[in-house]
């Protein structure tokens, strides 16, 4: 099996995948080094010529600093020498994808960058060039966010560009899809994540086993798992922290297969050779798919968080619960909110935006599906608070899954994240790369 079978689809504007590539670079920190002299002439040397292009020293070793500070692994010269090669391996993907956009005269301009960065400022909160102050603050470079913003966004445009035209979907293709949302009520569903580290020649298959066995080794020394498929995975949900999202025993082979349904919730699989790679499988949840209706609910949401000091304590759960109650009798019309925790001590209002009630977790739904506009959920326990929920506004539509654009769209994009992987492993077969 090819890595596009199992994974979700290929973004062409690339942004959501973005985003959560930028997240743990956003939120971490950056480590400063003393350029002792064996440092400095570790970072000179040249790692690779890829084409007549050089990779640096100091290019794999910020790279390993950035998996080290976003992925929970200890810095030790161990470590470091575990990550190089598949570190190198993803620089070198890069630097095929930006030679590439560079022979069709593809360029990533200035809205380019602004875009996607003030889309990593709506994903973490920030204001207005907060992104920027944000960096500043940590001592991170913005030439090297940068980088990585334009190898990303250049690959989505040549692949727009390039292969998109190549993608026709049939309105037999959408009927089919449709069949078998109707068909598969009953079976079960597992929500996956992957890292998928291809092998595009026989010869490459004892080096590539290596090294999935060195990523699962990192894994289960705590290492996180959507930090090190962004930066190793090489299937197209990496830039998504390798989420697949929901799939069924029957759409993968029987090797994958008969290692998922065998797996624990929150537990990763040793690698899976399968006949386009090996796979590192986490799995999420399983569910049985129940009938669906063709229509879905979209809820406008707000949520009241009672903060509970001592979690340990059941008394301060229940006095938080009891003023939940309390807050709870009131009727609201939304704008009024802060208005009703005004003055309370660790109540604050959160505006959860517009939901689609079947995506929300078991214990949201049943809070709210029958909850009459402006009126406040029963409480609800959290990890460390208890919450509870208004309806602002409530709106029915056609699910998306029953959408026939959407599912044309879905397709599209799959096939298209097929041809996207295909084109890269002929980049990779026909590269000229010297190793240093």
């Amino acid at each position: 099996m090819g890595p596009n079978l199992l994974s979700s689809p290929f973004r062409l504007d690339h942004l959501t995948g973005l985003i959560c590539a930028m997240l743990s670079l956003v939120m971490g920190a950056w480590v400063l080094f003393v350029a002792t002299p064996i440092w400095a002439q570790d970072i000179q040397r040249i790692a690779a010529i890829v084409n007549d292009e050089v990779i640096s020293g100091y290019d794999v070793e910020q790279r390993i600093d950035l998996v080290i500070l976003t992925s929970n692994l200890e810095n030790t010269s161990d470590v470091r020498r575990r990550l190089r090669g598949q570190i190198l391996r993803g620089l070198i993907d890069e630097n095929l994808q930006l030679q590439a956009a560079k022979r069709y005269s593809i360029k990533v301009n200035k809205s380019d960058l602004k875009k996607a960065y003030r889309s990593i400022e709506s994903q973490n909160n920030f204001p207005p060039g907060g992104l920027d102050r944000h960096l500043a603050g940590l001592g991170v470079s913005k030439a090297a966010l940068d980088a990585q913003l334009k190898a990303s966004i250049s690959w989505a445009k040549l692949v727009q560009r390039r292969l998109g035209r190549n993608v026709q979907i049939g309105e037999d293709e959408v009927d089919e899809v449709l069949a078998r949302f109707k068909a598969n009520a009953g079976k079960l569903e597992f929500r996956i994540s992957e890292i998928f580290l291809p092998v595009d020649a026989p010869e490459q298959d004892e080096d590539v086993r290596r090294a999935s066995l060195d990523l699962s080794k990192q894994l289960r020394r705590g290492a996180t798992f959507s930090v090190m498929a962004r930066q190793f995975s090489r299937g197209p949900t990496a830039a998504q922290g390798g989420r697949v999202g929901w799939v069924r025993l029957d759409q993968l082979p029987s090797n994958l297969n008969i290692t998922i349904e065998k797996m624990k919730i929150g537990e990763q699989s040793e690698p899976i050779r399968t006949t386009g790679g090996y796979y590192i499988i986490q799995l999420h949840q399983r569910r049985t798919i129940a009938p669906k209706s063709q229509y879905t609910q979209k809820l406008k949401l707000k949520q009241v968080v009672f903060a509970v000091m001592n979690r340990r304590v059941e008394a301060d759960f229940k006095a938080k619960e009891a003023l939940a109650r309390k807050i709870g009798a009131n009727k609201t019309n939304c704008a009024n909110l802060e208005s009703l925790v005004k003055g309370k001590q660790s109540v604050a209002v959160n505006d959860l935006g517009t939901v689609v009630l079947d995506e929300l977790p078991s214990n949201i739904i049943a809070a709210v599906k029958d909850l009459a506009v402006g009126h406040f959920s029963v409480p609800i326990r959290n990890a460390a608070s208890v919450i509870i929920l208004v309806v602002c506004k409530r709106e029915k539509k056609l699910a998306k899954r029953f959408d026939r654009e959407f599912i044309a769209n879905n397709l599209s994009q799959r096939r298209l994240s097929i041809l996207a992987q295909r084109h890269l492993r002929d980049l990779r077969r026909s590269a000229v790369v010297e190793l240093r």
